[in-house]
């Protein structure tokens, strides 16, 4: 699969939400995020966490694993370079290498049911001890609009052992983050990420994220893994956590998505899986990715059939790409109508001087 800025990735979470991106890393749609919630499942979707800048500090000194695009036209820092191998099966994947001989993997995988998103990069070789850092980029807004520097953001966390939570604006969800590394408290706004899919639109194009500190792991041998775990809302089950239910849960994850993935016969039917959605008590079928919600409630199991071949047999017509990564032009193919206008009920956020 190629790794650039055009070929892109996503997992959903079987609640409306979904984590989204491109195979060399870069943002270039405003829906492009590590965890993007739906608030109302399956709509009222909230753009939460919706980056990542992750550095490697090795002997030999320190090299980057992520990449974003800055206007004009920046591309800072240069970890998209160091790209070596790209994977969609079961889930994204990367494999980084810098020229002394360290390798890193990073994975991203999301929980059906749960709305969690699991970031795991793993240590494959090295010459000796790395530490791993990592600032997470925030948002907290309507995932249709852009967000921008201003005063009222919080960037204070709350934190209780393994967890660090953050409520950046009243009427948002809290972004829950589980890790077994440490937390580092160093609030900054990075500016005028460039999003160039809604330039190219005709949309505004321009954003700022707030990013209230650093995340960091000491990875000492083969194999060691850096865990962070993010979920939209109250604690619930992360609460109290220690650094050794972070690689817990991360495992546990790890094997019920693996064999979940590996129940779906084919990988059509892993593709068509991520449309099917919760909606209260029962269940709904996705219009199609990234800005489309649902048709509306499915009333019975064998309306559910009805829908639900239909679907298959449309992506085997127009012969959909396999698995989680979408078409060069970046949104699900669909020709079905949008049952559900944007979300109207979740706040809008702040700007600049407001």
């Amino acid at each position: 699969m190629q790794i650039d800025d055009r070929t892109e990735w996503l997992e959903a979470d079987g609640l409306g939400g979904f984590a989204s991106g491109t195979t060399c890393g870069v943002r270039t749609r405003r829906y492009h995020a590590l965890l993007l919630a739906a608030t109302t499942p399956p709509t009222g979707r909230m753009a939460l966490v919706n980056g990542f800048d992750a550095w490697v500090d090795t002997l030999d000194g320190t090299f980057a694993v992520s990449t974003e695009r800055y206007a004009p036209g920046v591309l800072h820092p240069d970890g998209a370079s160091r790209i070596v191998r790209f994977d969609t099966d079961p889930w994204p994947s990367w494999h980084f290498a810098d020229s002394g001989g360290t390798r890193v993997r990073h994975e991203i995988i999301v929980q059906r049911g749960s709305g969690a998103a699991l970031l795991v990069w793993t240590l494959l070789t090295s010459r000796g001890p790395v530490r791993l850092r990592v600032r997470l980029l925030l948002s907290g807004r309507d995932y249709h609009s852009l967000h921008h520097e201003n005063g009222v953001f919080r960037f204070e966390p709350d934190m209780n052992g393994a967890v660090v939570a953050f409520r950046p604006y009243d009427g948002v969800p809290a972004t829950v983050c589980l890790s077994n590394g440490d937390y580092r408290h160093a609030p900054d706004w990075y500016r005028q990420f460039l999003y160039t899919a809604e330039r190219e639109r005709g949309l505004d194009d321009v954003e700022d994220l707030a990013s209230p500190g650093e995340f960091a792991w000491t990875l000492s041998e083969p194999e060691d893994e850096a865990v962070l775990i993010l979920k939209a809302g109250s604690r619930g089950p992360y609460e109290h956590r220690t650094i050794g239910d972070a690689l817990a849960l991360a495992s546990d994850v790890r094997t019920s998505e693996r064999r979940r993935r590996e129940s779906l016969a084919t990988p059509l039917d892993r593709a068509a899986d991520a449309y099917l959605v919760q909606r209260g008590g029962g269940r709904t079928i996705v219009a199609g990715y990234p800005w489309f919600t649902d048709w509306g409630p499915i009333r019975s199991s064998r309306c559910e059939v009805s829908v639900w071949r239909p679907v298959v047999r449309a992506r085997r017509a127009i012969s959909w790409s396999s698995g989680p990564a979408r078409s060069q032009k970046g949104c699900s193919p669909t020709g079905f109508p949008i049952a559900a206008s944007r979300p109207s009920s979740t706040p809008s956020t702040p700007r600049s001087g407001t």
